[in-house]
């Protein structure tokens, strides 16, 4: 009689076990089989990156000799959906390197200096020469972290490859965000956007003031041959030094010229002090 009690206890235990490990299983995000879960703390980043890669290597195949569009647009979806699902329901991916995906070159994703904003970016692959890039804005809201996603569509949208910051007269950061556009084999776009975090929000900060107006951002249309030659790239046409903001002057052609209209950081906003 004790044995038979020992052994249904033995296996009313194990019966227990098995039913918390299941459920600890489901609970984990995955993917590969884009379940819509409950987050936990335990995720493990860097094998949902490989899963990434994996799905991304599928575009690639997809883009082949053997051209399969059907697969490619189904990839680029599902590529799309999964990141967007793993940066909204983690918040430790606001300061996760993404050094795989950064690497192979998928995704660009740059983070300002006090890691309070991070931008991320990818190409979908469903352009041709114009190039068409998915973007989320992810960001720390007093604590909260918060992601905007913004998909490309109609609109080609750009990816980004820098941050810069500056500090105005209230103490507050605004994030000047560096991105890129590419129209064409000839033409790209070079953009410069100012944003400040909000309570619950990441707001435009109108801080570029021109001669006539007060702008939220600027843009610089160019022909990529004028520049072609230049080792760095994204091609760096607009950059901020010592609170000096420079943005390259293209002539009518949209050639890159070797002046630049200055702006200078007053604290308040970037003054338009003229060309040199």
């Amino acid at each position: 009689m004790k044995k038979t009690s020992y052994l249904l206890l033995t296996l009313l235990i194990f019966a227990c076990n098995k039913k918390a490990d299941e459920t600890k299983i489901t609970t984990n995000f995955s993917i590969e089989n884009n379940q819509s879960v409950e987050q936990t703390d335990t995720i493990d980043l860097s094998a949902e990156e490989d899963k990434l890669l994996k799905i991304h290597n599928d575009i690639l195949a997809a883009m082949g000799n053997d051209r399969n569009d059907s697969l490619l647009v189904l990839n680029s979806h599902k590529f799309t959906d999964s990141l967007t699902y793993l940066i909204k329901n983690n918040n430790s991916t606001l300061n996760y390197p993404f050094e795989k995906l950064q690497k192979e070159n998928v995704a660009s994703i740059v983070s300002s200096a006090d890691k309070k904003l991070r931008v991320y970016s990818w190409n979908t692959h469903l352009g041709g020469t114009m190039r068409f890039f998915n973007q989320i804005y992810q960001f720390d809201a007093n604590g909260t972290i918060m992601a905007d996603e913004s998909l490309a569509s109609n609109d080609p949208q750009a990816s980004f490859s820098k941050i810069y910051t500056v500090q105005n007269k209230n103490n507050e950061n605004i994030y000047l965000v560096i991105s890129n556009s590419i129209l064409s084999s000839k033409y790209s776009v070079q953009h410069i956007n100012a944003y400040k975090i909000g309570t619950e929000n990441l707001q435009n900060a109108t801080v570029f003031k021109t001669k006539t107006n007060t702008l939220d951002q600027i843009s610089v249309e160019y022909d990529f041959f004028s520049v072609v030659v230049r080792p760095e790239r994204p091609v760096e046409l607009i950059t901020l030094e010592n609170n000096t903001l420079k943005i390259a002057l293209v002539d009518d052609n949209q050639n890159v010229t070797s002046k630049n209209l200055i702006y200078e950081w007053n604290g308040d906003v970037f003054l338009y002090k003229g060309v040199k």
